[in-house]
């Protein structure tokens, strides 16, 4: 039980446990509202020191709407969050966003999520681990706060941070693509200029993100042929044969095993077929001197 800021918090599930810090879930006992809370315990002193000094100069988690706090507790800083539901990006961002269009919104969700966060460039790399980031069923992106503090680089790079968030949000905006084209050069073109911006001169800011998001078509015009659709599935199929070569090589055999098979009892039915069908000879044992017989 933890009592501070108001509520008394009981935890119902352990999220992890590390020499740095633990996370759980919680519920507040004086009020019965089936809300729940994520709270970060952190126990070790040199990190401990490190968050607070980031409370009290920073502002870390000021522009947060989801930071309800902080307090000690036994020697512990404690960080308290809204929980959301755990509808991870990873596993269905495939499902929930089905159009490009509905990809443009998750992903302008994020930068905006990053960038009103409050959490400062090393904090908001701990934020875009996966099993941080939540979708809804209405694209909205959340934050779990599952911040895992034995992971913490105090002092990190705003452009590792950058850059580290377009990789995120092109994650989300290839996944009606990803598979279908050879790689992302060949993805259309607004989509791949991100992509080379991304990994060449990357993106001074949010904000030049959000631009960049935001100048995208809702339908990118894809300028594929035939000989595009041919030249595709051929190295589809090619590194498929080469990723299981002895699978294809089996699967090969009995094929023609089982064609070789089936041409001969076609083979063997229809000389039955015939030599039953000949009316003529049929039945006869003799014409002239010679025997039609079986000979014993």
């Amino acid at each position: 039980m933890f009592p501070a800021l108001n509520m008394e918090l009981e935890i119902v599930r352990t999220v992890f446990e590390n020499p740095v810090n633990d996370v759980y879930v919680c519920t507040d006992t004086l009020k019965d509202t089936g809300v729940f809370y994520t709270l970060v315990s952190i126990h070790d002193p040199g990190c401990r020191k490190t968050v607070t000094e980031k409370l009290n100069r920073s502002r870390l988690f000021f522009s947060n709407r989801d930071f309800l706090g902080s307090f000690i507790y036994e020697n512990r800083l404690n960080l308290v969050f809204r929980y959301y539901h755990e509808n991870l990006l990873s596993l269905l961002g495939g499902v929930y966003l089905a159009e490009f269009a509905d990809c443009k919104r998750a992903a302008l969700g994020l930068i905006a999520a990053c960038a009103e966060c409050g959490a400062g460039a090393d904090m908001g790399m701990l934020l875009l681990d996966d099993r941080n980031i939540n979708i809804t069923r209405d694209g909205e992106i959340q934050f779990n706060y599952f911040l895992d503090f034995s992971k913490l680089q105090p002092g990190m790079e705003e452009s590792r941070y950058l850059r580290r968030t377009a990789e995120k949000v092109f994650g989300i905006l290839e996944l009606n693509y990803k598979g279908k084209y050879e790689s992302p050069d060949s993805y259309p073109g607004d989509l791949r200029l991100f992509y080379m911006r991304m990994t060449t001169t990357g993106f001074l800011s949010m904000g030049h993100m959000i631009s960049a998001v935001r100048n995208m078509p809702d339908k990118l015009v894809e300028t594929r042929g035939l000989l595009w659709w041919f030249r595709s599935r051929f190295r589809r199929v090619r590194g498929f044969l080469f990723r299981n070569s002895m699978t294809a090589f089996l699967t090969v055999v009995v094929l023609v095993t089982l064609i070789y098979a089936a041409f001969q009892i076609q083979s063997r039915w229809r000389v039955r077929r015939a030599y039953e069908s000949n009316i003529s000879y049929y039945g006869i044992e003799y014409i002239g001197n010679v025997y039609l017989g079986d000979e014993e």
